[in-house]
């Protein structure tokens, strides 16, 4: 994502902060696009912001994009040090467009890729998550479409210590288990039907868990509009996934 900006010119009317407190009321109100967005701030919010014209204000919230990821790398930061022991671990689809529309789309061409999910096949990209026990946001990385679950893991393994790690069985594999008990971590994960193990009582308490970040998913898809096929640039989709997870992570600290 592209965060250089001009040194000379008319400095920016939004700051940083201007930014942050837009994307909150963006996720507050369930807007889903910057032109709604842009819509009810001279409506309601004129004397609250200094807004530029729409052009200059795309630009400027898709610029200080990148400041708004770092914000939520420090709450997750803080987050990882007050959780549990049981760390849940999962991954979703980002679609950027429709699949009718895939041989013609052209934005994310350099990130998208096709793959297949338990519900069919998609082009875009895939977000990984680690939660807690509660379905609590811990950890967070973005792929491309076709990458294996399993090398997300693989790397979140390296950031965790003496966990639980609980997964489907898509996760499962040797090698990964073998590195997590490196890190003194235990991989918990689904049980195969061509596998010869058997899942012990409390195996299956853990993997029940797995529901609260498929809940987790369902909230940032269907509530915050994480799905979308609207922006016009590689940076518009990235800046809009971050406003999304920076909408759902501060709204409830700040409520």
């Amino acid at each position: 994502m592209n965060t250089k900006t001009s040194s000379v010119g008319r400095p920016r009317d939004l700051s940083l902060a201007a930014v942050a407190t837009i994307s909150l009321i963006k996720s507050s109100y369930g807007i889903r696009t910057l032109k709604q967005l842009y819509r009810l701030l001279t409506d309601r919010f004129s004397t609250d912001f200094k807004l530029p014209c729409y052009k200059n204000f795309v630009a400027a919230m898709n610029d200080y994009a990148p400041s708004l990821f770092l914000l939520i790398q420090v709450l997750l930061s803080l987050r990882n040090k007050e959780a549990g022991v049981v760390k849940l671990v999962d991954s979703t689809a980002i679609p950027v467009c429709k699949n009718m529309r895939i041989p013609s789309h052209k934005v994310m061409k350099r990130l998208a890729t096709r793959s297949k999910t338990t519900t069919g096949w998609f082009y875009g990209l895939k977000l990984h998550v680690v939660s807690d026990h509660q379905g609590r946001m811990l950890k967070i990385i973005f792929s491309t479409g076709n990458v294996d679950d399993r090398k997300a893991l693989d790397v979140f393994l390296t950031m965790l210590s003496n966990t639980l790690v609980v997964a489907d069985a898509g996760y499962a594999s040797a090698k990964l288990e073998n590195k997590a008990r490196h890190y003194n971590n235990l991989l918990i994960t689904g049980v195969r039907k061509n596998m010869k193990r058997i899942a012990t009582k409390l195996h299956i308490l853990l993997l029940n868990q797995r529901i609260r970040i498929e809940q987790l998913f369902n909230v940032l898809k269907e509530r915050y509009g994480l799905i979308t096929s609207l922006p016009r640039s590689e940076n518009g989709y990235l800046a809009h996934y971050i406003r999304v997870l920076f909408g759902y992570l501060f709204i409830p600290v700040i409520s």
